[in-house]
């Protein structure tokens, strides 16, 4: 038996349609976060060299530099000052890189739900069928509401994986953006402000 992608999404029933929006949403997410992430690339250690030798990296869309400059220009202010408007755009820094990935963790949580809600739905369908057809019921009667409840929990997973997935990774250079600032900031802090 062949079957098309379009079969398959025809017999799985009413729940492939949420479950195809919300793969939509999950690949729109996911190009709009790595053409965000490639815009917004940096180097560590080439940042620290340059503070480190009195220098400002030039760079607007290099995280790293946008804070390191917030910092120095807000170092006439004092100490609590300056790591106080450092601190907000930091933050505010951290939420745009954040941007989509609760959403992710969300498909990638709910979608498996929806396809198992399928699978119950299309066991309902079999099941009802037995009922109808009484001692008169074979296996082909009711293979149909199984068939189309298990391609329902196929679609869930398949949504959810790469959503949970792609979640994770962006997570983790998140998670290295938070590292990297508060290292920035540290040389920066000390640069400026240690009693020497």
């Amino acid at each position: 038996m062949d079957f098309s992608i379009k079969d398959l999404f025809l017999k799985g029933g009413g729940f492939m349609w949420p479950l195809l929006i919300l793969s939509i949403i999950t690949v729109v997410i996911v190009l709009e976060r790595l053409i965000y992430y490639s815009l917004h690339r940096y180097r560590t250690g080439k940042v620290i060299r340059d503070l480190e030798n009195g220098q400002l990296a030039s760079g607007e869309q290099n995280p790293l530099v946008s804070v390191s400059r917030v910092f120095t220009e807000s170092a006439n202010g004092g100490e609590e000052h300056c790591l106080n408007v450092t601190e907000r755009a930091a933050s505010r820094l951290i939420n745009h890189h954040e941007r989509g990935l609760r959403m992710l963790a969300l498909i990638a949580a709910i979608s498996p739900l929806i396809g198992l809600l399928g699978t119950v739905w299309g066991m309902v369908i079999a099941f009802s069928k037995i009922a109808k057809l009484g001692e008169t019921v074979t296996p082909a009667d009711f293979a149909d509401g199984i068939w189309t409840g298990l391609l329902t929990t196929v679609a869930g997973l398949l949504v959810a994986i790469p959503a949970m997935a792609m979640a994770k990774i962006f997570e983790a250079r998140v998670d290295k953006l938070v590292h990297d600032l508060n290292e920035v900031t540290s040389h920066l802090r000390e640069r400026f402000f240690s009693k020497s």
